[in-house]
């Protein structure tokens, strides 16, 4: 004869139970602050060691300071997005390291190439001529009136850029194409000018600069800009890269460097510290540790 549902219910209550208590008994280690660059770093060690042996000071010491950035004062939540992995080819793991801000596999389109305390206006637009929503027929009859109909679009754009430099901009990100115009009238002005591809990378740059992209050619307003401490170009085996900087603690956003021989190490150590991270994350909710390596398992088994 088979037993009644209640009956199995019962008794995985009981040993639901059971496993609680035991489990209660075997914590190891609490960790009592969050924000301790020691602590942290002890409690997560483990986890990169199971992945990449031999590796774990270094990769632990790259995670800790990266979550330690990005964490809040409550210490209750990390956001995984706030933390990216770059991987650039070349070199060795150790010349691995952590930036406060973003780095993304850009060059400026301007010979600006350095900005230090950058006022930052990101456009989720592209930067060119503005078309018309409705068709429209414009009859020109002499060259004359060519050159001026050129010349009053030109004087338009060039108000445009002239407007962001009077507001102090010397940074501007922009979605998409940037036109030759653009480009020449933010080199007349100093003005550093990049491109980004991506829409998810430049919401993450208008977070680590803690600026509003806006969808309108126009000067954004003083609470829409950015400021970043340092912005520049620089170029890291051959790989050409813009990097903002903030070390505002407004800044939650830190990017990890990966330096590496071969594609398949980079991705190997990336997945070790997507591990270091979730490690983090979870000590966030709970605080206390077990012994590893299938301990409580075995015991809990014994007990059961």
């Amino acid at each position: 004869m088979g037993l009644h549902p209640s009956d199995i219910l019962i008794g995985y209550e009981k040993a639901s139970k059971l496993c609680h208590e035991e489990l209660e008994k075997q914590v190891c280690y609490t960790l009592k602050d969050i924000h301790n660059y020691d602590e942290v770093f002890k409690c997560m060690k483990s986890s990169i060691a199971s992945k990449q042996y031999g590796l774990e000071d270094l990769l632990g010491g790259l995670i800790t300071q990266a979550a330690l950035y990005t964490l809040p004062k409550s210490g209750k939540r990390l956001n995984m997005d706030n933390i990216r992995v770059q991987k650039i080819l070349g070199g060795g793991i150790q010349d691995s390291e952590v930036i406060r801000g973003m780095v993304c596999i850009r060059q400026s389109e301007t010979s600006v190439h350095h900005v230090t305390n950058a006022k930052v206006a990101v456009f989720n637009t592209n930067i060119e001529m503005q078309q018309g929503e409705t068709k429209g027929t414009v009859l020109l009859t002499s060259a004359t009136e060519l050159e001026v109909y050129s010349k009053s679009e030109e004087n338009q754009f060039e108000s445009f850029i002239k407007g962001l430099a009077e507001a102090n901009v010397t940074v501007v990100v922009c979605s998409g194409s940037m036109s030759e115009l653009a480009i020449h009238f933010f080199e007349k002005y100093k003005i550093m000018a990049i491109k980004i591809m991506s829409k998810f990378e430049l919401k993450r740059i208008a977070r680590a600069c803690n600026a509003t992209p806006v969808v309108k050619l126009g000067t954004p307003s003083p609470s829409e800009l950015g400021a970043a401490d340092d912005v520049h170009f620089k170029e890291i085996s051959s790989q050409k890269c813009i990097v903002f900087r903030n070390d505002k603690d407004e800044n939650k956003m830190a990017t990890i460097v990966l330096r590496g021989s071969t594609t398949s190490m980079l991705d190997d150590v990336e997945r070790a510290i997507d591990d270091g991270v979730n490690t983090i994350k979870t000590l966030c909710k709970d605080k206390r540790m077990l012994p590893g390596a299938g301990a409580c398992e075995i015991n809990l088994a014994k007990k059961i």
